[in-house]
């Protein structure tokens, strides 16, 4: 569609509606050469920004402000796969997506995903980038595991759809990534380039079945990978910036006519190969509609203008992916300056979701007479942490002391640790007559692993000796394999509800949630 708002807009000006930078509302506050640069891109014409940290009140205000100053509304971006708090201080912090696949009802799943919705809606957000729709084949994958909703296409395809109609039906656009699949993979493209080695056959009957579905869904929109596949290009480009998979296998094969954006332009596997400039240009001319987060914006929306200068991008090629654009803010009301309706969001309701949720994915592996806590009248209480971010296990410490009341010894461990604090940890804890190791564990961009130091294995094992373990898994469920313990508690996830859950399960204690 065309719309009053796009037209007698000179190419070289309407080609940066196709441009998506990141916007982060703490600089903005806090930087005034920063937010002269986004005032700088929002004349130039860029067609919205993906935002990233901040409080939900100034981001609110901020998103706001910035929509003021822009002749064609901004289209604004998240990364919400599990709530605001993913990217944002404050919100409600749902279970990850592989919890929801272990809970199994996709009628909750859709619940946590409108919830999701109307949150990011409340503060001015207009499109969430998600669901994964990814397949978790690989336990050694260090960058997709419980973002992903479970290990096969039965638990994929179902929450992936239940999570883009719920999304959807708060007109809050949903995107399905990361195309053409990135589960099978044993690489961070935030730290370089996976490669995916399936045949044609093989991708056609697994990596790329939950992305047809989501087609066939309505998904609004489609985030490729930066990864290369060589069976579809020889080349090794990354499908992001390929036109084999983005105009050829997806667009006309696959028959998607909604928005394809690429995944953050800044990321390693990207900058390590291209500049800016040439990384951007070159999605779009792969097919892409929208160039997401380029390390130098303001070097990719000169490219851009220079390419429709230079007739590099037809006029014809930038007014395709302007239509999408166009339909994509009509459907979001952008264009009319008016909101879809928002409803009061209750956030107590929203936290009672997110623990229902945690605790239906919560499974118990072992030997259960080592549960419930309640038998043990002193337990060692360990938190192994697998990074320097202590905040998740003292929460987790300050759940568990609100169902378990008997004497507790509480220590936190990393890999730091040395045999002089495992002797200290095994004196301080003798009277213990159970152990409890939290591990903390979860993908993080750039971490390269989801695995916890070999140390914090063998020192939670010296630590505990014969008496009984329970081993507590947030993030990383595989580490059940690898992690000696009577019992094992899988979360799936290592959000707030996950862990009030986990100790709930603990204990025995149980909560009637609708």
């Amino acid at each position: 569609m065309q719309h009053q708002h796009f037209q007698d807009i000179p190419p070289e000006k309407i080609v940066l509606q196709l441009l998506m930078p990141s916007l982060v509302p703490n600089e903005y506050k806090a930087n005034e050469e920063y937010r002269k640069q986004c005032s700088d891109l929002i004349e130039m014409g860029v067609g919205g920004f993906c935002v990233f940290q901040g409080g939900m009140e100034e981001t609110a205000q901020i998103l706001a402000e910035l929509q003021a100053q822009a002749d064609i509304p901004l289209l604004f971006s998240a990364d919400y796969e599990h709530g605001l708090p993913m990217r944002l201080e404050g919100g409600t912090d749902f279970p990850h997506a592989m919890a929801l696949g272990k809970q199994g009802d996709t009628a909750l799943t859709k619940r946590v995903a409108q919830a999701i919705a109307k949150e990011a809606k409340g503060i001015g957000i207009h499109w969430n980038f998600a669901p994964v729709c990814d397949i978790n084949s690989n336990k050694q994958n260090p960058i997709i595991n419980t973002r992903a909703f479970g290990e096969v296409i039965g638990d994929v395809i179902p929450h992936s759809l239940a999570y883009i109609q719920g999304t959807q039906e708060e007109h809050i656009l949903a995107c399905a990534k990361h195309f053409p699949g990135h589960g099978d993979t044993a690489t961070d493209s935030h730290i370089s380039m996976p490669v995916l080695h399936h045949s044609r056959e093989q991708l056609a009957s697994q990596e790329l079945v939950p992305f047809l579905s989501a087609i066939r869904g309505e998904v609004a929109s489609v985030m490729v990978a930066h990864l290369a596949v060589p069976s579809f290009d020889s080349s090794n480009t990354p499908a992001s910036l390929s036109p084999i998979l983005i105009s050829d296998l997806l667009r006309n094969k696959m028959r998607f006519n909604g928005l394809i954006v690429t995944d953050a332009l800044d990321m390693h596997a990207i900058t390590k190969q291209y500049s800016s400039a040439e990384a951007t240009v070159q999605a779009i001319q792969a097919g892409c509609d929208i160039a997401l987060i380029p390390e130098n914006p303001m070097e990719a929306a000169q490219a851009l203008i220079a390419a429709v200068q230079n007739g590099v991008l037809s006029a014809q090629r930038i007014q395709e992916s302007v239509a999408r654009i166009a339909t994509a803010k009509h459907w979001c009301g952008l264009l009319e300056r008016k909101q879809h309706k928002q409803e009061v969001i209750s956030l107590e309701e929203h936290g009672m979701l997110a623990l229902k949720a945690a605790i239906q994915a919560t499974r118990i592996e072992g030997d259960e007479s080592i549960l419930p806590l309640e038998q043990y009248n002193h337990v060692a209480v360990f938190a192994l942490l697998s990074d320097d971010t202590i905040d998740p296990a003292s929460e987790f410490f300050h759940y568990l002391a609100q169902v378990y009341e008997k004497n507790t010894d509480l220590a936190y461990m990393n890999s730091s640790i040395t045999n002089d604090d495992v002797e200290e940890y095994i004196r301080g804890t003798q009277d213990a007559e159970c152990f409890v190791f939290a591990v903390f564990a979860r993908p993080r961009s750039y971490a390269g692993t989801v695995q916890i130091d070999s140390k914090l294995v063998e020192a939670a094992q010296r630590i505990a000796g014969s008496k009984p373990t329970i081993a507590v898994l947030f993030g990383n469920p595989y580490l059940a394999e690898t992690f000696p313990a009577h019992v094992h508690i899988l979360s799936y996830s290592d959000s707030k509800p996950s862990r009030g859950a986990a100790c709930l399960t603990m204990t025995g204690k149980s909560l009637t949630i609708k």
